[in-house]
């Protein structure tokens, strides 16, 4: 039996391969790309991690079989929208595994019945997905931006023509709205566990309470420079002595350690600045 035939090129895009010289017979697919891409990026460690991960975890596993040059804007809108629906079965597993602990503490602890209610509910609980993370707006647009930047690449290298990436519509990922604890906020809180923002930020009575509180800890000194300078917790515990002048009261921030998956690495912050008492 004849091998069936692959079908005929699109004519209008024959033409447009040809009139910007590129290869008429590439069957790359974007998961190759990705990796070839990722293994000749130079930068920051973190954000090269950032742009791994973004790849492993969203980009290859939903659009990585697609051949590069017939990747299209509706490719990624599927992709989006298969994440955005992801993202419900998430929340349902959530609450479903949060209501099954809330139940188990409510079983009593004494008698047969009850310990025999409270093993099968952990069995129940054992069974169950673990908590993950929902992939929500400011992710979908880091995924976005590393595709982006990846086809870009691409283009640049005469590979494809195109960069669907820049032109799906994606939900603005805005940054949380960071929020006081006021007195009413703080009583909400203590009520019902829910806070006002997912960013919160302390009063000075709030940041004094704790100083006091942290007087005796080894750290108090570095928690205070924070406090009272700040520091971002990555500068102050990359501070080092060299750049660190006790008799005038002066230090200079030009390191800070940064968390590349389970390893700290020593970076130059963005941007470099002095602070004086």
């Amino acid at each position: 039996m004849a091998a069936e035939k692959a079908p005929l090129p699109n004519i209008e895009s024959t033409r447009r391969r040809l009139s910007h010289g590129l290869d008429l017979i590439s069957r790359l697919t974007v998961g190759e790309w990705l990796d070839m891409w990722l293994a000749g990026k130079k930068g920051r460690q973190s954000a090269i991690s950032r742009d791994e991960s973004n790849i492993r975890v969203h980009l290859k596993p939903r659009i990585g079989h697609l051949r590069l040059d017939r990747l299209r804007v509706s490719h990624l809108s599927e992709m989006f929208e298969a994440i955005a629906e992801d993202n419900v079965e998430i929340a349902e597993g959530n609450a479903a595994r949060r209501k099954a602990f809330e139940d188990l503490a409510r079983i009593p602890w004494k008698g047969r019945e009850p310990r025999a209610r409270r093993k099968a509910m952990k069995a129940a609980i054992a069974d169950m997905e673990p908590y993950r993370r929902i992939v929500g707006p400011a992710t979908r647009q880091r995924v976005r931006s590393t595709l982006r930047a990846a086809l870009n690449s691409a283009i640049a290298q005469q590979m494809i023509t195109f960069n669907p990436a820049a032109h799906v519509e994606l939900e603005a990922g805005k940054r949380p709205k960071a929020l006081v604890w006021t007195e009413e906020r703080v009583l909400h809180w203590q009520r019902t566990g829910e806070k006002s923002s997912s960013v919160m930020v302390w009063t000075p009575e709030h940041t004094g309470l704790f100083l006091d509180h942290a007087a005796d800890d080894r750290l108090y000194a570095l928690f205070h420079l924070i406090a009272f300078r700040g520091l971002r917790r990555g500068e102050a515990c990359g501070q080092k002595w060299t750049d660190t002048h006790l008799d005038a009261g002066l230090i200079t921030v030009a390191k800070q350690l940064v968390v590349d998956g389970w390893r700290s690495t020593r970076t130059t912050p963005r941007p470099t600045r002095a602070r004086a008492p």
